[in-house]
């Protein structure tokens, strides 16, 4: 029995309903497998990998024996997955969600599960309609990840130090719930998060190697924002939200929470309107 993708549905009926949709049920056919069997460049610079899905289920891990390793499955004509190449960009994109005619039944399928290798640096960006994520990032080498998805359920994490830096991490959602796991060992410079309604969490476990900045801006929402055991942090509540819970030792000046911690330091800016954060420095 095929698993019913909850959230790519909805998005789909309401981007449907807001295009005027005339057909009743969108159409499947036979379900279709393309097989990626993506092989490196023949440089070892820098290369941009991109990743435009429609929406359903989409995992991403590292190991891939050649650039980009997996397969693509689907059974709707209009998602069929396009790809271009060139000595160092890599590229898979489906049709935008809201171009379609037809209302999704829970018969859909369309589902991504990729592999990418850990021999180059890896300019990364995934961009997607509703979705069901699993980001598994340990072991690549990531210079920028960026991330733009409608309303989604997703995992991240990071188990080991990227080894090179990443100079930003941007992640951007609709209304969602996201687990960002290890960001500690992502090596980023600079990380911008914007969100709508819902439910995340920030795990900065792992040891950072420079100083780091973090821009979040949420609407309603509850966050649960995690830093380990003797990580310095500065966390800055520039929103109006009054609400904020704090498990462990923080020193608390005006609207700045901190860690007594010495070295290398995190600042996280938080802009957030209404909802609930739930601060914890591990001991």
């Amino acid at each position: 029995m095929k698993k019913q993708l909850i959230f790519p549905i909805l998005a789909l009926i309401i981007a449907g309903l807001a295009c005027s949709i005339q057909n009743v049920q969108m159409e499947t056919i036979d379900t279709q497998i393309v097989q990626i069997s993506e092989p490196l460049p023949g440089n070892n610079d820098e290369t941009e990998i991109g990743f435009q899905m429609t929406g359903g289920e989409f995992s991403i891990n590292a190991g891939a024996d050649e650039l980009v390793n997996g397969t693509i499955t689907y059974n709707v004509e209009q998602w069929e997955p396009e790809f271009t190449r060139s000595s160092n960009l890599f590229e898979i994109k489906q049709v935008n969600p809201l171009r379609f005619s037809g209302i999704p039944s829970n018969e859909i399928e369309n589902k991504w599960e990729l592999s990418l290798t850990r021999n180059l640096p890896i300019n990364l960006y995934i961009e997607g309609g509703a979705s069901e994520n699993n980001f598994d990032f340990t072991g690549l080498q990531l210079t920028n990840l960026t991330i733009k998805q409608g309303a989604s359920d997703t995992s991240i994490r990071f188990d080991s130090p990227n080894p090179v830096v990443m100079k930003e991490l941007s992640y951007t959602t609709g209304a969602s719930s996201a687990e960002i796991l290890g960001l500690g060992f992502a090596n980023f410079e600079r990380m911008t998060m914007s969100c709508g309604a819902g439910d995340y969490t920030l795990d900065f476990s792992g040891s950072l190697s420079q100083d780091a900045v973090v821009d979040i801006k949420a609407g309603i929402s509850n966050f649960t924002i995690i830093i380990p055991a003797g990580m310095k942090a500065i966390i800055n509540n520039e929103g109006t939200i009054s609400n904020i819970n704090t498990e462990g030792t923080w020193l608390l000046t005006d609207e700045t929470y901190t860690t007594l911690e010495e070295g290398i330091t995190l600042t996280i800016n938080l802009d957030m309107a209404v909802g609930n954060v739930n601060l914890k420095h591990l001991e």
